[in-house]
């Protein structure tokens, strides 16, 4: 049996993470830590394990986040960034982009993107 992705979800409300793991679960095993707020993961980050892939929404915290994900980013994780405004996008260079609402098709893409980034 293959090892399971690691992924970071870093979004509040519980329904869309659970959704994004759900999608995620499609493609194989799957190992998901979820915090609902940047200060239940900001002070984890120097003993999270090493993700494959994190999924962040955007507008939580706006700069603390674009600190936490440039950490993630100098680790070498890929990084898929949430919002439903499109211009808040621009804070995170160093990642994909994901409009919210998005499919099943749409966050896959994405998450597909950030890894080929760092590929």
């Amino acid at each position: 049996m293959p090892n399971p992705e690691r992924v970071l979800i870093l979004e509040e409300e519980t329904l869309l993470a659970l959704d994004i793991e759900y999608v995620l679960a499609d493609r194989g095993p799957l190992e998901v830590t979820h915090y609902r707020t940047i200060s239940e993961a900001a002070p984890r980050l120097a003993v999270l394990p090493r993700f494959s892939l994190a999924i962040v929404e955007a507008r939580l915290g706006a700069s603390e986040v674009v600190a936490f994900t440039k950490h993630l980013a100098q680790a070498g994780i890929p990084i898929v960034v949430m919002s439903a405004d499109r211009r808040s996008m621009e804070l995170f260079p160093h990642a994909e982009a994901l409009e919210k609402p998005f499919d099943a098709a749409g966050l896959l893409a994405a998450c597909d993107a950030a890894k080929a980034r760092i590929s």
